[in-house]
């Protein structure tokens, strides 16, 4: 199946692929050729791409939607990182500089900002983390 991730700074992955695991709200989910066509909401998680060799590329999503028509998958997502520009220990920091800033929030607007890169991050984390465990 023919497999498409576009961000809102460009296209991240455009060629064949085995799968497609990413998170929606109602949990985790596998697109396999010739799937049912369906649109879906996805959320925060790692999006897994099995390509035509079976080697993965995996991608940090904050969420986005899905389109899974004839037999290729569509995925629209406002950000994605690929796997392999993610750094472990910068991602720690910036983590707890977040949860800092969370802790020093003034109002809801700060409190609000320090979540959504908390969330961003713990994200992050658990990608770089996923990745070092399959190289292993």
């Amino acid at each position: 199946m023919h497999v498409t991730l576009v961000t809102l700074s460009g296209t991240r992955y455009d060629d064949v692929a085995k799968e497609v695991r990413l998170a929606t709200p109602n949990g985790a989910m596998v697109v396999l050729p010739y799937h049912e066509p369906m649109t879906a909401v996805t959320t925060a998680g790692a999006v897994i791409i099995v390509d035509k060799v079976g080697e993965e590329e995996v991608f940090a999503s904050y969420g986005g939607l899905m389109e899974v028509s004839e037999n290729s998958v569509r995925l629209l997502l406002d950000e994605a990182d690929h796997a392999r520009d993610l750094v472990e220990e910068e991602i720690k920091e910036a983590l707890e500089s977040a949860i800092q800033l969370k802790a020093k929030a003034k109002d809801q607007t700060e409190l609000t900002e320090a979540q959504r890169l908390i969330d961003r991050h713990e994200v992050r984390l658990g990608v770089a983390q996923l990745r070092r465990k399959t190289r292993r």
